[in-house]
């Protein structure tokens, strides 16, 4: 089939374009400036000092409190090892063992050496069809049931469950069956650490327990964010916002510890992409059916930008920050990637994708894609890609009436007043009143600023479009410290990573996921983005990708190994 593609008459003339403006960039006097300048800074003493920093083993890992840690990880792994010898010669000698080895050998003569599929499929089907006479409980239960068995067949396949949070978020609130909707993320948690901890214990083959160095800013994050909780806000409405505050950042931990290769690392981005895509084509599908968009998405001023999609998230501002973070690790895919029909899939899903975002509507989602790109192109060092990015604003511009509308309207003097008379800047000096009144303990987790205190209506709570400010008015000048101590942990550690990753995918994973973060950070200084559950859950996903690249994956190498070894004598 690509055989044809490849000799079409519109493969030829796309790829012709394409040679032409390459051709007339790389020739230009622009890429020369940006090459020259490249050069100069390579060589300039803020360019070595920086690397230089970059390349200091962190500070923490010095002290105590972290060698207790690393003390506590090693004597644990030897008790796993322990429990697992003990396992293993208990089993053997177990009626259980003698029945399951019975069952394989006579399963493998009769059906082949495919006979683990063969089996699955047919407790698939004889599970389905009791789902036809059963209840919606039961029918999820037994879904639950295949993925468990599915999933404990590679223990990698579960982080690939948090590839899919939006589809499986939108599943969970959509789906009538009791409670699930309120509870199936502290499931998937509590089901994807029991899946590490049960791989922990019985798959010893691997290099056991992985500590990242992110691990510790995280720890003192968790406690001293329920520090502030117990001291401030103890009571359901507290825990609530604690938990909003800290369930998602867990989502780290998973996918570092249940990554066992650089394939399923890839795999995890992959996912996250297909999903994107999905999210995508169902936005462009509401567009074209001309969906209502609800009025509260729009000033009362701007009546022309036209409908902005919101796929299945339910919202255009949280589709736009999980496109923007998706279309760059599409984009360094399609350069990075060596077969020509895989550029080509992630080319279409970049452009999916980016017509997507475009008809969100979100002006502070095009500015992080726009950042998130011109990152990774200082970082690849692929220059074109500014300019491509540069042409493409300047089309969308011209020939997108809801860009056009949007960005006109925000250079509009009436949507500076708006924002400041009414808008998401009008509560940015009350918020800063009520920091400055309890500015050590803040006014206590789910009672400001914030999607816990909205939804309880806690009296006198107002939503203010500042994560960071929410952050500081909840928890004060100790949580906020420890909160972006650990932000800062988030996306140091997979710039650093850069240098350590050797295969040109996954550094391009890397390089585009660095940036795809500090466009979400950015987002967040005129929106509250980590309110939303999947745009967090991205974030510390992508983290945790480019950590695992760059540190775990290197096995007993990594860079906390040794500090660790020097520990075991504490």
């Amino acid at each position: 089939m690509w055989k044809y593609v490849s000799n079409s008459l519109l493969f030829r003339f796309l790829m012709y374009i394409y040679n032409i403006f390459s051709n007339a960039f790389s020739n230009s006097l622009a890429n020369k400036c940006l090459k020259t300048l490249s050069a100069w800074n390579q060589s300039s003493l803020s360019y070595k000092a920086i690397q230089n920093y970059m390349a200091q083993m962190p500070k923490y890992a010095h002290s105590k409190a972290y060698r207790f840690l690393a003390f506590c990880g090693s004597k644990l792994d030897k008790l796993a090892g322990c429990i697992n010898s003990c396992y293993l010669k208990a089993y053997k000698n177990s009626l259980l063992c003698k029945i399951i080895g019975s069952i394989k050998s006579l399963s493998e003569k009769y059906l082949g050496r495919q006979y683990k599929v063969i089996l699955y499929i047919i407790l698939a089907l004889a599970l389905c069809t009791a789902c036809l006479f059963l209840p919606k409980l039961a029918i999820a239960g037994i879904i639950g049931v295949l993925a468990v068995i599915f999933i404990l067949r590679d223990f990698e396949r579960a982080a690939y469950l948090i590839s899919i949070y939006p589809i499986l978020y939108y599943i969970a609130v959509s789906t009538d069956i009791g409670s699930l909707a309120s509870i199936w993320d502290e499931l998937l948690i509590i089901f994807c650490i029991g899946v590490w901890f049960y791989r922990w214990l019985i798959d010893r083959r691997d290099f056991a327990f992985n500590w990242s160095p992110v691990d510790f800013s995280l720890f003192q994050f968790f406690f001293v964010a329920i520090v502030l909780f117990v001291l401030a806000s103890f009571d359901s409405l507290g825990f609530d916002g604690l938990r909003a505050n800290i369930e998602y950042l867990m989502f780290f931990f998973i996918v570092v510890k249940l990554l066992r290769s650089e394939n399923g690392a890839k795999n995890v981005v992959k996912i996250m992409i297909f999903t994107g895509i999905f999210m995508s084509v169902i936005g462009i599908y509401q567009y074209i059916a001309k969906v209502e968009t609800p009025a509260y998405w729009t000033d009362k001023v701007e009546v022309t930008s036209g409908p902005r999609v919101f796929s299945i998230v339910g919202s255009p501002n949280v589709l736009g920050c999980l496109l923007a973070m998706l279309i760059p690790l599409a984009v360094s895919l399609m350069f990075s990637e060596k077969k020509l029909l895989q550029k080509l899939l992630y080319t279409c899903a970049a452009g999916l994708m980016g017509i997507c975002i475009l008809l969100t509507g979100s002006r502070s989602s095009w500015i992080a894609l726009g950042l998130a790109l011109i990152i990774y192109a200082l970082l690849s060092k692929r220059y074109k890609i500014i300019a491509g990015l540069v042409v493409v604003a300047a089309l969308a511009y011209s020939f997108v009436p809801t860009v056009q509308s949007r960005i006109s309207y925000m250079l509009d003097p009436e949507y500076i007043i708006s924002s400041f008379r009414g808008g998401r800047f009008s509560k940015w000096p009350k918020a800063m009143e009520m920091f400055l009144n309890s500015p050590v303990f803040g006014t206590g987790f789910g009672l400001f600023g914030g999607a816990v205190a909205t939804n309880n209506k806690v009296k006198g709570a107002f939503y203010v479009d500042n994560y960071y400010l929410k952050a500081a008015v909840e928890m004060g000048i100790f949580g906020f410290i420890a909160f972006m101590t650990a932000l800062y942990n988030g996306i140091i550690w997979p710039l650093r990573a850069i240098g350590k990753v050797e295969d040109k995918v996954s550094k391009g994973i890397v390089q585009s996921g660095f940036g795809a973060m500090i466009g979400i950070l950015f987002t967040n200084i005129v929106l509250n983005n980590f309110d939303a559950p999947s745009v967090t859950t991205y974030f510390w996903t992508i983290s945790a990708v480019c950590v695992y690249l760059g540190f775990i994956r290197k096995g007993p190498s990594n860079v906390l190994t040794k500090i660790i070894a020097q520990n075991e004598s504490i």
